[in-house]
């Protein structure tokens, strides 16, 4: 089984309903036009709204389970015939060269891959499947070391929630490396049902963060050319205390 596929539900329980990036990605969509790419694409989040855009879509998860999902959301909103799922690794599915106009990885997905090694292969594996003129858009954590200094591994309350006849509530732990530059995060759901029956299911997971440098270097390794780098959904300029860092990239000519 995917180390995903048991957080499926939850996962979509936790962000079916952010819609911060929708009209940014909507927006890059209308410049280049399609057929669109999402890498790490979950359980559909933002490939119903490209979808019902007009947009021919293809999304790309290595977890069952989150596909599963997807494909449920997009058969109810009758949008399976503008959308292909592929189940694979991002940095070796077989994608078509050329085929895409624009690709993209939503918020923070691309900090699951730890190594540089793995980071290049994803890249690789996207600059091949691009246009000439397409464009890649990395949607990524803003590092900022006062707060990272603060994560110590401490649980928190992150929120709570009804699902499937059940009252769930997550709590979040991470501890930071920033001579790693990684942060461990735990997950933790407690389900309780109708005869207060407490269930408890773990997660942990690593995720790398990215200085802007760093990210042009290694897009320009996997032969792309940085085009903009965005601090918000808004397009306003990246600077210190941007809540994002958004870097639009194309194949280098």
């Amino acid at each position: 089984m995917n180390t995903y596929d048991p957080f499926a539900r939850f996962y979509d329980a936790d962000f079916r309903d952010y819609q911060e990036d929708v009209p940014f990605l909507r927006e890059m969509a209308r410049r280049t036009g399609g057929p669109i790419l999402e890498l790490m694409c979950g359980t559909g989040r933002v490939l119903v709204p490209l979808a019902e855009a007009g947009y021919q879509i293809t999304g790309v998860d290595i977890s069952p389970a989150m596909l599963a999902i997807a494909r449920e959301r997009l058969q109810a909103a009758g949008l399976l015939d503008s959308v292909s799922l592929l189940e694979g690794d991002v940095r070796d599915v077989q994608l078509p060269a050329g085929a895409f106009a624009m690709a993209f990885v939503a918020v923070n997905s691309f900090m699951h891959l730890e190594e540089v090694r793995d980071q290049l292969a994803a890249l690789g594996n996207v600059r091949r499947a691009l246009a000439r003129r397409g464009l890649l858009v990395l949607d990524l954590f803003n590092p900022d070391p006062t707060e990272i200094a603060r994560e110590d591994n401490r649980l928190v309350l992150d929120r709570e929630y009804d699902l499937d006849g059940r009252h769930v509530q997550k709590f979040i732990a991470i501890d930071s490396d920033a001579a790693a530059q990684l942060s461990r995060v735990t997950y933790l759901y407690d389900e309780t049902d109708a005869a207060g029956t407490l269930t408890r299911r773990t997660m942990r997971f690593a995720m790398r963060w990215f200085y802007r440098f760093e990210v042009e270097h290694l897009l320009a390794r996997a032969g792309f050319s940085t085009r903009a780098v965005y601090g918000s959904y808004d397009l306003e300029e990246y600077a210190t205390g941007s809540p994002r860092m958004i870097v639009v990239a194309g194949p280098a000519r």
